[in-house]
């Protein structure tokens, strides 16, 4: 069963949690075994389900034996339900279904993310076994920047503003309603983010979208023209993001990335974590 966790009680389950977190078999994104993000920054947004309306803490206990801990957040403004911390020992199927019979009365029509590094089995195949489609998946790449000298930019990407957004927005319609960082959601919050758009032969090809976030730099995605790969692009938007990163004092670096691009992530020595699934669907 699963029982809130009141504010004067979380602290004593951080430790057990902590350890399930560092397990990518016993565990969901965001992952704690990146060797990037530390402890502190585990107990800090575990305070959050304390402290903001709509996140909360929760227990999942059998027999009288804690074997869970998950930390859920809603955004009502978007119906957006997703874990800051999915931690089971055991019994992770059961915990799943708990969960969602927990949310959905609470948060009705919402829809619920689940994103796993493939590694969790249970997870992944109970969400198949579901009928939950899937909704992404990624290779992840990690890096820290003391280890990343910068490298030579034959030629930059055009730095996307307020003024030339619409050129971006053409290549980045594409996932308007699939994802929630669509064109509206990033126009909003242009001042957080870093967009550049990658120029040839008088087309734009490929544009690449992140964000700073506490010393942590995360590339969200990268679109191209028709859909259509283009590794001198990828290459120059990824080196673009980088330099950058590493100009402005950013410590580490996240990549969500496909097949295509891995070669080039190898080439700029930077260390593949893994394969990451996300599967959601409407409460």
């Amino acid at each position: 069963m699963l029982r809130s966790l009141k504010k004067d009680e979380y602290k004593a389950y951080l430790d057990w949690a902590y350890g399930l977190a560092l397990d990518m078999s016993r565990s969901g994104y965001p992952t704690y075994a990146d060797g990037l993000k530390t402890r502190a920054e585990f107990d800090e947004i575990a305070a959050l389900a304390h402290e903001r309306e709509h996140e909360g803490a929760l227990l999942f206990e059998d027999g009288g034996k804690a074997l869970g801990y998950i930390h859920y957040f809603a955004l009502p403004e978007d119906e957006y339900l997703d874990t800051r911390a999915f931690c089971i020992e055991d019994k992770t199927e059961q915990a799943i279904d708990e969960l969602l019979a927990y949310l959905a009365p609470k948060y009705p029509g919402f829809t619920m993310h689940f994103g796993f590094p493939e590694e969790n089995v249970r997870a992944v195949n109970h969400l198949i076994e579901l009928g939950w489609p899937l909704n992404e998946e990624s290779l992840v790449a990690v890096m820290k920047f003391e280890e990343y000298e910068p490298k030579p930019e034959s030629e930059k990407p055009i730095p996307i503003t307020e003024e030339n957004f619409d050129r971006f927005a053409a290549l980045h319609a594409q996932w308007d309603g699939k994802m929630y960082w669509d064109n509206a959601h990033l126009r909003e919050a242009l001042d957080r983010w870093h967009i550049y758009l990658y120029h040839r032969e008088d087309r734009d090809l490929a544009s690449v979208y992140f964000i700073y976030v506490d010393g942590f730099l995360e590339i969200f995605g990268m679109d191209y023209a028709e859909d259509r790969f283009d590794r001198e692009a990828v290459r120059a938007l990824l080196v673009r993001a980088l330099n950058q990163g590493k100009a402005d004092g950013m410590e580490s670096f996240y990549y969500f990335h496909d097949k295509d691009e891995a070669p080039i992530v190898k080439e700029l020595g930077i260390r593949t974590l893994g394969r990451y699934v996300m599967y959601a669907k409407e409460l």
